[in-house]
């Protein structure tokens, strides 16, 4: 009884099993090793296919450039097949197809050679679609965001995948176990000796039988091709390509959804983290502005709406009466887009919390709506009187675009519902049909 009392006066000190870390006795897991880079069936497969639509692409035929839209197209869905499909792409696809073929048979007098640079905005949206790593997973206010991303972040940061995929296919059998680089090097060497005796044995027959060396040099004669400069420079330059759109459709199938939305969850929080202006500022500013049209459509009331029933201001003409301060109004409602977008960002409160504050908001969309009916009855005395031009069909798209943004924005503001993916709908479908004028 002793002996125990004094053991535990002492405070002898047991052992117990270590608990061993989660991640497995790894202290600093960012240090970790990186695992060894690996590329898939489907991966390897379309670094080699690439290469037929990149040349393609820099071909400068129409026929070209519509076989290639159609290659990267049917490449993107056969690489992305089996994973969720979002409806939101079939509407970029189409609008992306009717791009292509509008450039193709020259039914593009609209934007003329802008009709190319929508078909590739719309097959890098495609791929985001398809692949389902848009931020928010359908289009949203974070557009530009997901524009970003698609044109340079994912292509450019996967640049150099092709080279390492091809690689990974060239150096690893089937079953992903890897081969040696002296066991390739034995056997290009092998293949050099062997094509170097054939060539002597060739040559040592010839000079002993005229026929046998007529035959074989029909048969060299045959298999000997020149490679013209121009076939090789466009080879050359189809290589970046290739690689941009490997780093389009691959890379970006690099990126986990989980990453992806993580980064788009980001940006909403730090837009949230704006919120610092006082309610009280932007109710006097808004009110200001509001002030400032209400005096304008006052004072000019007369020379704003005289499109409508077609009076002309003395000392004008009618061109010059449609053309002058056509664009100064879609700036102007572009200015309270902006105005708008800081308000319902930065204020300290939604604005749907404040009275006051939503009625303002209202106002200026509501004038908006008139800037743009203004707008589109000088753009329509100038068509009914001299006709359709693309230049105005172009101004017209404009105005149409602009009011269905106020309109929508309106929308949101009196229901809380988001209508900026169905404004980007509308857009790029207006877009695309101009294209077939």
């Amino acid at each position: 009884m002793d002996e125990e009392k004094m053991d535990v006066r002492s405070g002898t000190q047991g052992f117990a099993a270590p608990i061993l870390p989660e991640n497995g006795g790894n202290l600093y897991p960012e240090l970790a090793p990186k695992p060894p880079f690996a590329a898939s069936g489907r991966e390897m497969a379309l670094a080699f296919f690439l290469y037929l639509p990149a040349y393609l692409y820099l071909q400068g035929e129409t026929w070209c450039f519509l076989l290639f839209c159609a290659m990267f197209c049917a490449m993107a869905e056969w690489f992305y097949w089996g994973t969720p499909r979002a409806d939101e792409r079939w509407f970029w696809l189409g609008c992306l197809a009717v791009t292509a073929l509008a450039s193709t048979f020259g039914k593009n007098r609209v934007w003329e050679g802008y009709t190319p640079l929508f078909t590739h905005a719309f097959a890098v949206y495609y791929v985001l679609c398809r692949s389902g790593r848009l931020l928010e997973g359908e289009s949203g206010h974070l557009l530009p965001l997901d524009a970003l991303f698609g044109l340079f972040v994912f292509p450019f940061k996967h640049f150099f995948l092709r080279i390492r995929t091809v690689g990974f296919a060239l150096t690893h059998r089937k079953n992903g176990e890897e081969k040696h680089p002296a066991a390739w090097a034995a056997i290009a060497v092998g293949a050099l000796a062997a094509l170097g005796l054939l060539a002597l044995a060739v040559r040592s027959l010839s000079s002993t039988d005229e026929t046998f060396a007529g035959a074989a040099e029909r048969i060299i004669s045959a298999l000997r091709f020149e490679v013209d400069s121009l076939v090789l420079w466009r080879f050359a330059a189809s290589l970046p390509v290739g690689a941009y759109l490997f780093g389009l459709i691959a890379g970006t199938g690099r990126e986990t959804l989980e990453s992806v939305r993580a980064r788009g969850e980001r940006v909403n929080a730090a837009l949230s983290s704006l919120r610092k202006v006082p309610v009280v500022v932007w109710t006097a500013a808004l009110g200001v502005f509001a002030a400032l049209y209400l005096a304008f459509f006052g004072l000019q009331a007369g020379y704003l709406f005289g499109a409508f029933v077609k009076m002309i201001p003395d000392g004008y003409t009618i061109a010059e009466y449609a053309r002058q301060g056509f664009f100064s109004l879609c700036r102007v409602m572009a200015v309270n887009f902006a105005l708008l977008w800081l308000v319902t960002r930065a204020c300290v409160k939604p604005v749907r919390e404040e009275k006051p504050l939503l009625v303002l908001c209202t106002v200026l969309l509501c004038q908006s709506l008139v800037f743009a009916i203004i707008a589109a009855s000088k753009l329509y005395l100038y068509i009914s009187s001299y006709g359709f031009t693309p230049r105005r069909l172009q101004s017209a798209w404009l105005i149409v675009v602009l009011a269905a943004g106020t309109a929508c924005a309106l929308y949101s503001l009196v229901t809380g519902k988001k209508s900026v993916r169905y404004w980007t709908l509308f857009s790029a479908a207006t877009l695309m049909l101009l294209s077939l004028y």
